[in-house]
């Protein structure tokens, strides 16, 4: 697999605008690399959800005490008249707030923000209701709200990409409209209004739905319900469907959904989704902080080897000190690895010199031969640690990078996600692979272009 030169493309939102960034801007396009200039919606999702997160949390709590007793998600009927006034109502709450603090944004001085950074493609303001409403677990099953209701976001989004569109100043950027859904049938209906609007670029909020930790045990499709043998993690689910639905959406329109940008999505596992969910041609660009939290918050990297398996490093360590290894294949853990070292053998002896304790974050926290002796996966070496977690953070970046270059956008790539989404299939079986097999049969079986 030839290794790119750089990334694709770089992402710059306009609420991290300052003279540094706009020089890192101007020298990025001045390599001839992409620009994503994205509208800094993000931090207003959060702000809104930190509003209203004690409300949301008391219903969920009910909902819960339903669910346990009810022994599958409560839907339909199964939800109290009484849950389901309250959450309609915390619903219009939250979108009455979030469109209030939408409306505040002058969008012209936001387009001159955006364009001040000379991007190739710009992600339109958008109306982020429906982010935030996922965010807080308020789920059409709890609020009774129809696809129109949905729709309703969605128009405004797309009455906000026409504001940037049409302005002559971005006649040779690529503007993408923002389109919400919660599941397929309302992402069906929203790429129907988008490609009737006009728009072939779409980009897709998906923050909300990968933190979202929650599990479901059913799918809704059109007017059939698929129940579930086991619930499995909803973001799975929740992709698959959402991206297929825009898809669909474009296709009975019979419009061409040119390109598809993912906003906030690096889990290694879901790419294939993404892969499979769109045209082959459509071309599909993602962006995340994740790749970051995980090398530095959780102490993850990502298994070149195993298309990007999360590994810890004190999960690493053990296997390594057990007879096991770990593949130094991106340039940045091989260079790394050339000036620091990279002792297996001696980490063993120490290892076992120390009684054979059990590795964990803490024991790689405190100096000792084995950490001295694995010293990227150290946090104990305080005078190369800096270096070791920009070194995990820039790995992490490759393997993503390697995987996207695997599921290019040309004919052929969604038999390439389908082998991707098989692999992870073929291991021992986790929440990660249960989850998967049913994007997969939403991907093959229930749903198709």
């Amino acid at each position: 697999m030839a290794q790119p030169k750089y990334l694709a493309a770089y992402l710059l939102s306009s609420h991290r605008i300052t003279p540094a960034t706009l020089e890192a801007a101007a020298h990025v396009r001045a390599l001839g690399i992409s620009l994503f200039a994205d509208n800094g919606t993000k931090p207003l999702i959060e702000q809104t959800i930190g509003e209203f997160e004690q409300r949301a949390r008391v219903l969920s709590s009910e909902l819960r005490s339903l669910r346990r007793r009810l022994g599958r998600v409560p839907r339909g009927r199964d939800v109290p008249r009484e849950i389901r006034a309250k959450s309609k109502q915390l619903a219009t709450d939250v979108v009455n707030r979030a469109t209030k603090v939408s409306e505040a944004i002058d969008t012209t001085d936001l387009s001159a923000l955006q364009l001040s950074m000379r991007p190739t493609d710009l992600i339109a303001q958008e109306d982020f209701a429906i982010g935030c409403l996922i965010g807080l677990g308020l789920e059409r099953e709890m609020t009774g709200w129809s696809v129109q209701d949905v729709d309703r976001r969605n128009l405004r989004s797309l009455t906000l990409w026409r504001r940037v569109a049409d302005d002559p100043r971005c006649a040779d950027i690529n503007v993408f409209a923002v389109l919400s859904a919660v599941d397929y049938n309302t992402a069906r209906s929203a790429g129907r209004l988008a490609s009737l609007a006009g728009v072939k670029n779409v980009a897709v909020g998906l923050a909300g739905i990968m933190l979202d930790s929650s599990a479901t045990d059913f799918m809704v499709f059109d007017t059939a319900c698929f129940k579930l043998a086991k619930p499995v993690a909803r973001r799975y689910v929740r992709l698959a469907q959402v991206l297929r639905g825009f898809a669909k959406g474009f296709a009975d329109t019979g419009v061409k959904l040119e390109r598809l940008h993912c906003l906030g999505l690096g889990a290694p596992a879901l790419f294939p989704i993404v892969a499979k969910a769109l045209g082959e041609t459509t071309r599909i660009t993602a962006d995340a902080t994740s790749p970051i939290h995980d090398a530095v918050r959780d102490r993850v990297l990502y298994d070149p080897e195993k298309d990007g398996v999360r590994e810890s490093t004190w999960e690493i360590v053990g296997h390594i000190v057990k007879g096991g290894s770990w593949a130094f294949l991106s340039p940045f853990t091989r260079n790394f690895r050339t000036e620091f070292g990279h002792h297996v053998g001696k980490s063993r002896l120490a290892w076992k010199a120390l009684g054979r304790p059990p590795i964990s974050q803490s024991f790689l926290e405190v100096p000792s031969e084995v950490t001295e002796a694995l010293p990227l996966f150290s946090d104990a070496e305080s005078a190369i640690q800096v270096i070791a977690s920009k070194t995990r953070i820039a790995h992490n970046h490759w393997v993503l990078g390697q995987i996207a270059a695997s599921l290019q956008d040309k004919k052929g790539r969604h038999r390439l996600a389908l082998a991707a989404i098989d692999r992870w299939l073929s291991e021992e079986q986790t929440v990660t692979s249960r989850s998967l097999s049913v994007a997969r049969r939403i991907l093959f079986e229930l749903t198709t272009l």
